[in-house]
C-alpha cells in the first residue's frame, strides 16, 4: 500500500527501496547484494509501502542525483507485494537469508500493527471470533483496528455484551508486546478455524426458519409439531409460536379477528404498545376502535409521555400473550402464509 507524509523527510531506506523499483529485477538483485544485510529488512518494507512522493518525476530526478547514477528515464516504481519483494531477494541473496529478512520485516510488522491482519478478514467473521473471547480481549482487539472496521465488528455482538466492550475500550491499559502477540496469534488461528468450519446459522434464525415452514404446513402438521416441541422444550415451541405471528403480522388482521384481539386489552397497555409503531399495525389497531375507546388511547398515549422502548416491547408482549391464547383456543385464526384471502 502506498504512503505518503508530506512533510517528513524520506528515510534512506524509502529512497534505495524507490531507486530500486525503477530496476528490473536482475539489476535490484544486484544492486541488493552489496547493501549491508542489517538495512535490508527497512528497504523490504519500504518497498511494500512505497511513499506516494515518489509518484512525482521531479522527486525521481532528485533522486537519481542523490544516487548519483545516470540513468535513462523509466516508469516510476511501483509498489510491491510480499511475493515480488521475497522473489527479488531470493534472487540476490539466496533462500536462507531472504527467509531472514522476510522474517524480520514481518516481526517489524507485528510490533507495529499486531492485529493488521483483522482487516483482511470479513468483518462478520472477526465478530463471531471475538464474541467467543472476554469482554477484555475483545476491547484490546478493537482497539488497534480502524474505527470504521471495529464499529463493523461491534455491531455483531448483543447489546449488552457490546456495551461492556466499549466500556472496556475507554479504560484500556495496554498489555506488554508479549501477551499481545498471543493475543494476536490465538485470534489469527480462530479465525483460521472459522473460516474453514461450515457456517451455522444462529438459535433465533433456525426457529424463525421452523416458524416459516410451519406456516406453509397444513394445520393438523402445524398442530402436531408445536404440540411435539412444546413436550421436549416448552420455551422453544413458545418461541417459534413468537416468530410465526408477529407485531407486525396485525397490520393483516381482518376486522373479526382484531376486535376479538382488542376486546380484553386495557387502554393503557395498547396506548404504551403503539408508540413508535409501524404505520399499518397503527392504522389497523385504531381503525377497529370505538371513537370514545380511541380518544382514550390517545389521551393515554399523551399522559405517558416519552418512554423507553424496554417498556413498550413490554406491552407489546402482554398483546401477542393474548394473541397466542386466542390462536390455541381456536377463537382466532390469522391468515397462513401463502393462502389466498377472497370475499
Amino acid at each position: 500500500m502506498a504512503k505518503s507524509k508530506k512533510n517528513s523527510p524520506l528515510s534512506g531506506a524509502q529512497k534505495v527501496a524507490a531507486f530500486l523499483l525503477t530496476l528490473d529485477k536482475q539489476a535490484a538483485a544486484a544492486v541488493l547484494k552489496n547493501i549491508d544485510p542489517k538495512v535490508l529488512p527497512a528497504i523490504a518494507e519500504a518497498m511494500t509501502e512505497l511513499d506516494t512522493r515518489f509518484g512525482d518525476e521531479a522527486k525521481l530526478r532528485e533522486l537519481y542525483q542523490e544516487v548519483t547514477r545516470v540513468l535513462v528515464r523509466r516508469p516510476g516504481p511501483r509498489p510491491q507485494d510480499d511475493m515480488e519483494v521475497e522473489s527479488m531477494f531470493e534472487e540476490a541473496l539466496g533462500r536462507e537469508k531472504t527467509r531472514g529478512v522476510i522474517g524480520k520485516l514481518e516481526e517489524r510488522r507485528r510490533h507495529e500493527r499486531p492485529f493488521a491482519f483483522v482487516e483482511r478478514e470479513p468483518a462478520e467473521l472477526t465478530s463471531r471470533a471475538l464474541q467467543e473471547e472476554s469482554p477484555a480481549v475483545s476491547a484490546l482487539v478493537l482497539a488497534h483496528l480502524p474505527a470504521d472496521l471495529a464499529a463493523e465488528i461491534l455491531s455483531g455482538f448483543q447489546q449488552e455484551q457490546a456495551l461492556e466492550v466499549v466500556q472496556r475500550m475507554t479504560n484500556l491499559f495496554p498489555p506488554g508486546w508479549e501477551a499481545l502477540d498471543t493475543v494476536a496469534q490465538n485470534l489469527r488461528q480462530r479465525l483460521i478455524d472459522l473460516s474453514k468450519a461450515p457456517t451455522q446459522k444462529e438459535p433465533e434464525v433456525r426457529l424463525k426458519s421452523i416458524a416459516q415452514l410451519l406456516t406453509f404446513s397444513e394445520p393438523a402438521i402445524e398442530k402436531s409439531v408445536i404440540e411435539g416441541l412444546a413436550t421436549a422444550d416448552e420455551a422453544v415451541a413458545t418461541q417459534i409460536r413468537e416468530f410465526m405471528f408477529t407485531w407486525n403480522d396485525l397490520a393483516s388482521v381482518d376486522k373479526r379477528g382484531m376486535q376479538k384481539i382488542l376486546g380484553s386489552i386495557e387502554t393503557r397497555t395498547l396506548a404504551i404498545a403503539l408508540k413508535a409503531c409501524p404505520q399499518d399495525v397503527e392504522e389497523n389497531i385504531l381503525g377497529n376502535l370505538s371513537v370514545r375507546v380511541r380518544q382514550m388511547v390517545a389521551d393515554e398515549r399523551e399522559l405517558a409521555g416519552p418512554m423507553p422502548m424496554t417498556e413498550v416491547q413490554v406491552a407489546r408482549g402482554e398483546i401477542m400473550k393474548n394473541v397466542r391464547a386466542l390462536m390455541e383456543s381456536g377463537e382466532f385464526k390469522p391468515a397462513r402464509a401463502g393462502e389466498e384471502l377472497v370475499k
